[in-house]
């Protein structure tokens, strides 16, 4: 079974210490019910990857929209926001 999670409304914004914040919105279209789904965010400059980190959610159902928000510690936000970072995100382990 292919597990389908659908990433929407990907924003960075800028903490009140200037750490990188990733938000946005997961959509489980999985078909199942998870008890816990572990997602890896690699951070992109072009197509270079400058920085990444894991996103733990916890009881996502099956057609159910999860908003998120995670904090880059490596990264300042006015370090690479004029860079056009991007965000790929990809599913780790789900259970």
């Amino acid at each position: 079974m292919v597990r389908r999670f659908d990433f929407n409304n990907i924003d960075f914004k800028r903490d009140s210490e200037g750490w990188l914040i990733i938000s946005g919105d997961i959509l489980n279209s999985s078909g199942k019910n998870y008890n816990s789904v572990v997602f890896r965010l690699v951070i992109y400059i072009k197509t270079i990857p400058i920085g990444n980190t894991t996103l733990t959610i916890r009881g996502f159902y099956n057609g159910q929209t999860k908003t998120f928000e995670k904090k880059i510690e490596e990264l300042k936000y006015d370090a690479v926001i004029g860079q056009r970072p991007t965000c790929q995100m990809y599913l780790e382990s789900a259970y």
